[in-house]
């Protein structure tokens, strides 16, 4: 299980820490961790206030282990199944836990057939699955499109809280080089 720390309202109190952001780079696809402004408190430090951006984007852009007996694992290249090295010191079945991040990663070198939507989504529910295994989300909404100008997809990730209201509203894009057809 995949412990996530969060507040009911982002940029409050500091009484819970929810540890560093983790920002997306849509322009280079890469994550990083993001200074604190002036204002915060923790001025030249590392910025904490967005803890539920920062959990979905450790699930969605962390490469999770592909099995070998998964249906694209033919795609994995020179036989690296990647994978979060953390998940191979202690991912304990007994009490629920799974590991960490989404198979995203393998869509790199997908040929865009018209299912790659529907193994998109289903990855990103999969990566989502520990928030709302943990009740930070009860209700993901997802949806995939395939862009027709070149090879990628955008997707619209929404999260929604306990009393039905919007917690989360991403918009995503990912492209690749397709190596087949």
């Amino acid at each position: 299980m995949i412990v996530i720390d969060t507040r009911s309202t982002e940029a409050c109190s500091t009484a819970s820490w929810p540890g560093w952001d983790t920002v997306l780079d849509p322009a280079t696809g890469a994550a990083d961790w993001t200074l604190a402004g002036a204002a915060s408190g923790n001025a030249g430090g590392l910025r904490a206030t967005a803890p539920l951006a920062t959990a979905v984007i450790l699930c969605l852009f962390t490469d999770r282990r592909c099995p070998a007996s998964h249906p694209l694992a033919k795609l994995v290249e020179a036989g690296d199944p990647r994978g979060w090295w953390g998940d191979a010191v202690d991912v304990r079945a007994d009490l629920g836990e799974d590991e960490m991040g989404s198979l995203l990663w393998l869509l790199e070198r997908a040929s865009m057939l018209p299912e790659i939507e529907r193994w998109a989504e289903a990855m990103i529910r999969d990566a989502m699955a520990p928030l709302l295994q943990a009740k930070v989300a009860i209700r993901l909404e997802v949806d995939v499109e395939r862009r027709s100008d070149d090879h990628g997809l955008n997707w619209a990730l929404r999260l929604y809280d306990r009393d039905g209201s919007l917690i989360h509203d991403g918009k995503y894009d990912f492209a690749w080089s397709s190596v087949s057809s």
